[in-house]
């Protein structure tokens, strides 16, 4: 009896230990497949150089800080095909390309080979090669891109990337829903979006490169409900809505009596040429036989013909959420109030200047001029 009672206890402890090394085995295994699955996530995929650039449908030429990369957008398992009518992806006869798509990274040390980017994107992506698909857009010294999912006013999604360090990289979390494909480049330090608030009301939104992070960061989102700004800002390619708001505070006049307006980069006095140079979105018209005025979104310089130095400066009410009350309490009562059959103008003094501050007939400001 005891000596069954050893046996069994015996064969209890082999299964006990059977049962632990078969345990430790599996967990090895899974371990091990866990290991291999992860190594084959980071699995470095090549093609030929030649092969990605006969057989991408798009490729984009990006910076960054004067490095100059390639991306391929490349199909894998996609449809191609012609549209028979009208719909939501394009016209008749649109050619239209569906599917999976991989994004490709060349640059010059990588040879003949490219390297394919560990990206999660949309699936499927559909294109339509007659119309916009990608935006290259300068920031902060570096190029990004947008590549653009929809066609209808909207209904369009746009998709950021850069280059970081030596990879491609996503500039936002998801998609981002915008009303058209048209996005505005500021002084090559940001981009503006437009998209859909409500019914009446649109919303611009003006986004920087995070230094840190390196994801967009808004900076400004001002809604609004003029349709003579939105159509400019759609139809003009100079055009963006003026994103930094200006507060009145006593330094105005300060300011103004330097020849500098708030809102303006340059004095009165500046040569022109030197505004041309760092500015490209803008235009030149004739203001009267001796001037001319040079507009810019958010400024205009008025500057005379034979000399090129500039005489007067204006930026749109739209850049100031002040009311005329608010004005008044800082700076004080003009020195004029003058009625104009479409509003009226206060003027300020500050010493060889004049600041004029034009109202429309509901008081709201139309602009700020400062003259000499």
């Amino acid at each position: 009896m005891k000596r069954n009672k050893y046996i069994w206890l015996l064969w209890v402890g082999i299964m006990i230990i059977a049962g632990i090394l078969v345990a430790s085995m599996v967990n090895s295994y899974l371990a091990e497949k866990q290991k291999n699955e992860m190594d084959k996530k980071h699995v470095v995929i090549k093609k030929d150089l030649q092969w990605v650039e006969e057989n991408a449908y798009f490729e984009i030429d990006m910076k960054v800080k004067e490095k100059a990369y390639q991306v391929f957008i490349v199909g894998e398992g996609e449809r191609k095909y012609q549209q028979v009518e009208d719909n939501e992806f394009g016209k008749k006869d649109d050619t239209i390309v569906t599917g999976d798509f991989s994004f490709y990274l060349w640059t010059k040390e990588y040879g003949n080979e490219v390297v394919k980017q560990e990206l999660e994107l949309p699936n499927p992506m559909t294109f339509n090669l007659s119309q916009k698909n990608i935006g290259t857009f300068l920031v902060n010294q570096q190029n990004i891109a947008a590549v653009f999912q929809g066609e209808e006013a909207d209904k369009v999604m746009a998709y950021f990337y850069t280059i970081h360090e030596e990879k491609l990289d996503v500039l936002t979390d998801y998609g981002m829903k915008i009303y058209s494909k048209n996005i505005k480049n500021i002084q090559q330090n940001y981009i503006q979006t437009l998209r859909k608030k409500d019914n009446e009301i649109m919303e611009f939104d003006t986004w920087m490169l995070e230094p840190t992070t390196g994801k967009l960061l808004k900076v400004d989102g001002t809604s609004i409900e003029n349709k003579k700004i939105i159509k400019n800002w759609l139809e003009q390619e100079e055009f963006y809505f003026p994103y930094k708001n200006l507060s009145v505070t006593t330094s105005l006049l300060n300011l103004a009596e330097q020849g500098m307006l708030i809102g303006a980069q340059y004095p009165i006095g500046t040569n022109i040429k030197e505004i041309k140079k760092i500015n490209s979105n803008y235009t030149d018209a004739d203001y009267n036989q001796k001037y001319n005025q040079l507009d810019l979104p958010e400024v205009t310089y008025y500057y005379d013909k034979r000399t090129e130095l500039v005489t007067s400066i204006s930026i749109p009410g739209i850049r100031l959420k002040e009311s005329v009350q608010a004005i008044q309490d800082t700076l004080g009562k003009p020195e004029e109030y003058v009625t104009k059959d479409d509003g009226y103008v206060a003027t300020y003094l500050a010493g060889n200047y004049k600041l004029l501050i034009q109202l429309d007939l509901s008081q709201k400001i139309k602009s700020i001029r400062l003259v000499k």
